[in-house]
């Protein structure tokens, strides 16, 4: 059990959060870390001389704030507030001293693709509306090349349940919101984005324990059982083990969503990379999966489009969602990502980073193979397993003292279930072959 205590002397304003705020200040500065546990309620009133029910209302302010989680018979534990927000702070990035393997971006393609479509544009003298509000027409068009992105996973998509949206983050925040589910299950692992945005919205994410093939079907069905209606998932180069699910997991996930009215909710950033993965949920059982893609990952990270495909039963909803999406999605960025898909320029560059992603996997294999890497050589990230999460925290820390930034499990990990640990190392994001070497000797060094 941690010794942290709040201090509540000169406090002005009500004690309880005082306490959460000082917790929070404490998990921030690395006073706390994930995984410690705190007093109980009863023994922090006694160590603080405030009243049981005091140190109760910052605790249950506390969970509210995903700063703590509590578990019958255990106790409460730190969560690790923010740990997905630390990974994208710009302030946080790593330093030109630093190989950096934090971050899923796709390798530069070093070629002039947006030069050409935008001379074209200026030679077509089209350059100049996609600084004003876009049409019905431009927005029917936009619709048109997600049909297209999203037949090449199988899916049929129709318009009128389709949303055009600023990134696959701005999908997924739609998706949840059209869902209208509150209580939401997920993998015990689930990229940092999903956890940024259940802070953002109040909403409480379920952990659901996982093996290498995904989600575990029994563990769906206990919590459908108990009253879960909304699932999220990575069933492709899952986020961060990069583990893809079979044809069997996957139809075992959507026969329980279908025996239990489950709504489903398919993340498939990466989809487009792994050309021999299994059907997508959303083609499997079309009425009750929305799927949520992008082109950031996939095509160019700062290409910040992305495409959601609502289950029919939300497609009442899109309405009420247009003006915090399509609305917010720059014109120009659309067209481009219309024109790419459109002339195969998209296409191109995905086969062109499948190729850099296989050569840059082979490097990994020479530097760190011995330690039995998860992965396939279409995923932008491999998974390194450690003995637990600090462990791997330990890891991490050893590894940036060395000159290289990876990503430990405590990042991805959803309330305190036991999960998977071990580290994510970005491929991708290494600006060439070589350089991704010496990182990953590097790293290689300190396992």
């Amino acid at each position: 059990m941690t010794s942290w205590r709040p201090d509540l002397q000169d406090v002005n304003g009500p004690l309880f959060l005082a306490v959460v705020e000082q917790l929070a200040e404490a998990i921030r500065s690395g006073r706390l870390r994930p995984g410690d546990r705190l007093p109980t309620h009863r023994l922090m009133a006694d160590l603080l001389g405030i009243n049981v029910s005091t140190v109760t209302r910052a605790y249950r302010e506390a969970e509210r704030r995903r700063l703590i989680g509590g578990e019958v018979g255990r106790g409460t534990f730190v969560l690790g507030a923010a740990s997905e927000a630390r990974l994208f702070a710009f302030a946080d990035r790593p330093q030109d001293t630093l190989i950096d393997l934090s971050t899923n971006t796709p390798p530069g393609s070093g070629d002039d693709a947006l030069s050409r479509t935008v001379l074209t544009m200026a030679e077509e003298g089209s350059l100049a509306r996609l600084v004003d509000y876009p049409t019905p027409g431009d927005l029917y068009l936009h619709q048109a090349a997600a049909q297209t992105w999203l037949a090449m996973r199988g899916i049929d998509a129709p318009h009128e349940a389709l949303i055009v949206c600023a990134g696959a983050q701005h999908a997924m925040e739609a998706a949840l919101a059209a869902a209208g589910e509150r209580e939401i299950g997920c993998e015990c692992l689930s990229w940092p984005g999903l956890k940024a945005i259940a802070r953002s919205r109040d909403l409480r994410l379920h952990p659901l324990p996982i093996d290498d093939d995904g989600i575990l079907p029994e563990a769906l069905e206990r919590a459908a059982q108990h009253g879960l209606r909304c699932l999220v998932c990575i069933p492709t180069l899952h986020n961060p083990t990069a583990r893809t699910s079979s044809l069997e997991r996957r139809r075992a996930i959507v026969e329980i969503a279908r025996r239990y009215d489950l709504m489903v909710i398919e993340e498939d950033v990466y989809g487009a990379l792994a050309s021999e993965a299994p059907v997508a949920l959303a083609a499997l059982a079309p009425e009750r999966v929305c799927h949520v893609t992008g082109l950031s990952k996939t095509v160019s990270p700062g290409l910040r489009i992305g495409y959601l495909l609502l289950a029919p039963g939300l497609v009442s909803r899109r309405s009420a969602l247009e003006h915090h999406t399509q609305w917010y999605v720059s014109p120009l960025s659309a067209e481009v990502a219309r024109r790419w898909i459109s002339d195969g320029t998209a296409a191109q560059r995905v086969a062109q980073q499948r190729h850099e992603l296989g050569e840059r996997w082979k490097v990994a294999l020479t530097c760190v193979g011995q330690h039995q890497p998860a992965g396939a050589h279409e995923s932008p990230h491999l998974w390194l397993p450690c003995a637990d999460a600090r462990a791997a925290v330990r890891v991490s820390e050893a590894a940036r003292r060395a000159g290289v930034a990876v990503v430990p499990s405590d990042t991805f990990a959803v309330g305190r279930m036991s999960a998977p640990a071990g580290i994510r190392v970005s491929l991708g994001a290494a600006s060439s072959r070589s350089r991704l070497r010496e990182g990953l000797n590097r790293l290689a060094a300190v396992l």
